[in-house]
């Protein structure tokens, strides 16, 4: 149609002459990498990763339309990751990407308790704040979801969203200024207020690092954290 944009077919012939140089490379460090695994009808290919010293298995995909997608498997759980890439060469920077973080990587079960969570009033930005087992985990969102929020209303967590995550610590750090991982022993003193439009809780860690996270009200992230914070901090909470 008149005005829009052609997005161009990826061409998957140099993607797999170029995986397939990349192979010695990878290999040199320990990974064991699979052959180009290619569709019947050539319209996708995989490759496959693996190490004795990962505790997960990767197969990553890429379709000719741009959309790539990863595949994290461990003994008990199956995640995939899906996004858009725009050329070869962005499928390849993200190819090098997932080997070298997968040491790192593990799969780890998530409950989802907020998606408009931001780290202070001078935050615009909602992201999704998650717990895990020892955790708390902020992740930022994007701008375009905020606005929508902004116009149409928040899309909030459902109540007892749980989910396996793909989980990468350092690559969650690195990603934004304003993501969270927040050990949960390492929290020296939290204190967890509600009020009529925003909730939230305030954090100091035993470095004496202070962090602030807010949510709406109408999350169900307070009611979670009530009665999931307190037989694994005891007095260091407050609410």
């Amino acid at each position: 149609m008149r005005g829009m944009r052609q997005r161009t077919a990826l061409d998957l012939g140099m993607a797999g002459a170029e995986i397939e140089q990349r192979r010695t490379r990878w290999s040199a460090g320990g990974v064991q990498v699979s052959p180009v695994l290619w569709a019947d009808d050539r319209t996708h290919l995989a490759v496959r990763f693996g190490s004795a010293g990962w505790t997960v298995h990767l197969t990553a995909e890429v379709h000719h339309s741009g959309w790539a997608h990863l595949h994290v498997v461990s003994q008990a759980e199956a995640v995939r990751e899906t996004r858009r890439v725009g050329s070869i060469e962005a499928f390849l920077a993200f190819l090098d990407d997932v080997v070298a973080g997968a040491a790192r990587v593990s799969l780890r079960p998530a409950q989802l308790l907020a998606a408009t969570c931001t780290t202070g009033w001078l935050d615009w930005i909602h992201g999704e704040l998650w717990l895990l087992p020892d955790h708390l985990v902020r992740i930022r969102g994007g701008l375009l979801a905020t606005m929508v929020t902004g116009f149409n209303g928040p899309e909030l967590a459902a109540p007892d969203t749980h989910r396996t995550l793909a989980y990468d610590p350092d690559a969650i750090r690195s990603a934004h200024r304003t993501n969270k991982v927040l050990p949960l022993a390492e929290i020296a003193q939290a204190r967890l207020h509600g009020g009529l439009t925003t909730s939230g809780m305030t954090l100091r860690m035993a470095d004496g690092a202070r962090h602030k996270l807010l949510w709406m009200s109408t999350e169900p992230a307070r009611r979670v954290l009530s009665d999931r914070l307190p037989p694994l901090l005891g007095p260091r909470l407050t609410h």
